[in-house]
């Protein structure tokens, strides 16, 4: 099942602000560093998608994704098995 055009902007410019909320946070809390992380690995591809682009490398993404877990010291539970 895709997206519609629609859907997509939205969670992409969920994700974007959840982005910008996180941005400032500066505390110990590794759930929270990690949500911090994965939003600004991803906020890029968000604004492609919000900007009407919706096109971005896939791969590059996910390897964001490993760095941002790397630097944020814990490890995402992807119970989706989609971030990898």
């Amino acid at each position: 099942m895709a997206l519609s055009d629609e859907q997509a902007k939205l969670f992409a410019a969920a994700l974007y602000e959840i982005r910008l909320l996180l941005q400032t946070y500066r505390g110990d809390d590794v759930g929270v560093r990690l949500a911090e992380r994965l939003a600004f690995a991803l906020h890029n591809d968000a604004l492609s998608v919000i900007e009407g682009c919706g096109e971005f490398d896939v791969s590059a993404s996910r390897r964001r994704i490993e760095v941002a877990q790397q630097v944020a010291g814990g490890t995402y539970a992807d119970g989706f098995d989609i971030l990898k």
